[in-house]
């Protein structure tokens, strides 16, 4: 094991607020991002990393139990996780899944929420405003969430006359004061939330820190899916004790229902699953690396597949490599280290390194146009721009679909 995988920790945060019923009863409890345990709001620069570190936090670190006991966590999710309801490991009778107002209220969306019902879980409308349109949203939800804040009275009085007829609880948000709540009462809603309740507590715990490095290596790996090798997970897995110690935290979480003991690394795989465990990699990709760099991710794949799908169209040999290749030609920016320190650590033939840091070589050739063309500058050959033009086209559009299933 590498002295990088030493087990450091660094602080988990996020916010959780009570949603109550008609006798001040806790039913359940929105969890929200906090980008630190002294931020009072949430701060959120990336939706898609947001959700990622509420998930990663309440699954991995501090416990969904520990956050809302028997009551249910409500969790807000932007459309790209909506449309991946297998992407995300969560307990269906735990978890309430939140729609933003601003998810795009579609054919595509509805039909992944219909596979969300189908999976069991709940669904709530968050911030929403009822349109005719919108009424097969309503007819699979669980809970509307009004935010009487925004509507005004008269509105939300409007509101809730025209969810009526529909099967569906309505939680008012934002209330701030008496008021507000005695008006919401005297309208029959069934729950409330809001300051004049409780504002969101922060809650903060220690967490064990992940090495980017580990998870784009482990994530580049499970990409083989013709040639997956478990000895090789494995050994990804075990030269980073902070990711094993979140593997071995999820597997003794309840959501996994586990009450076998593990004493290996290749046990914890094998129960865990390939592809939950991707799922897991993914979540703690967003998570570990891109909560303040929300496009981060997306150029370390574009880069990647880029040079993976140059080598094909140039019908050069091993093109995992090339991927690879693309990957850790950025890994810098992701640790803070330099290149050379980087991949020093890694074990990797010193071909291969000499290629991603002194560009030699075809794999290093490769590198070069791709940064040529992805920093706008001068491809000599037309020959070179045009096979760079058409597998650019072609790894934007494979990103696109790989974050997707975050």
């Amino acid at each position: 094991m590498s002295n990088n995988s030493i087990l450091n920790y660094a602080p988990v945060s996020l916010a959780r607020q009570p949603i109550v019923d008609n006798n001040l009863a806790i039913m359940g409890y929105e969890l929200l991002y906090r980008k630190s345990e002294y931020s009072l709001v949430a701060e959120v620069v990336d939706d898609i990393g947001a959700t990622a570190q509420v998930i990663t936090a309440s699954l991995l670190e501090i416990g969904m139990d520990n956050l809302v006991g028997s009551n249910k966590a409500f969790v807000n999710f932007p459309r790209s996780y909506l449309l991946n309801p297998s992407s995300v490991p969560l307990n269906q009778n735990k978890v309430v899944i939140e729609v933003l107002e601003g998810s795009g209220f579609d054919a595509v969306l509805l039909a992944s929420l219909r596979r969300w019902v189908k999976q069991g879980f709940k669904i709530a409308l968050d911030d929403f405003v009822f349109e005719p349109k919108l009424t097969p949203f309503v007819e699979l939800a669980d809970y509307v969430k009004l935010d009487i804040l925004a509507l005004g009275q008269d509105e939300f009085h409007r509101q809730v006359e025209a969810l009526r007829g529909f099967d569906v609880k309505i939680i008012a948000e934002k209330i701030e004061t008496w008021d507000e709540y005695h008006f919401c009462r005297l309208l029959e809603v069934d729950f409330f939330q809001g300051y004049f309740f409780e504002r969101p507590e922060t809650i903060s715990s220690k967490g064990s820190k992940v090495n980017s490095m580990t998870l784009l290596q482990l994530m580049a790996e499970m990409l083989k899916s013709d040639d997956l090798s478990m000895n090789e997970l494995e050994r990804i897995v075990s030269q980073d004790v902070g990711l094993v110690h979140k593997l071995l935290r999820y597997l003794n979480s309840p959501y996994t229902g586990l009450v076998a003991s593990v004493d290996s690394v290749r046990l914890a795989i094998s129960l865990i699953g390939v592809n939950q465990l991707k799922s897991l990699t993914n979540l703690l990709l967003m998570s570990e690396m891109t909560g303040d760099r929300p496009v981060l991710l997306e150029q370390i794949m574009v880069r990647a597949k880029h040079a993976e799908l140059f080598a094909k169209k140039r019908g050069y040999g091993n093109h995992d490599k090339y991927f690879l290749a693309g990957m850790l030609s950025m890994i810098d920016v992701c640790t803070g280290m330099s290149l050379g320190d980087v991949l020093k650590e890694l074990p990797l033939p010193n071909e291969f390194i000499n290629a991603i840091i002194n560009r030699a070589g075809r794999v290093g050739q490769t590198l070069d146009l791709i940064e040529y063309y992805d920093n706008g500058r001068q491809v000599k050959l037309e020959s070179d721009l045009v096979d760079l033009r058409d597998t650019y086209l072609e790894a934007i559009q494979w990103t696109d679909q790989f974050v997707a299933t975050f």
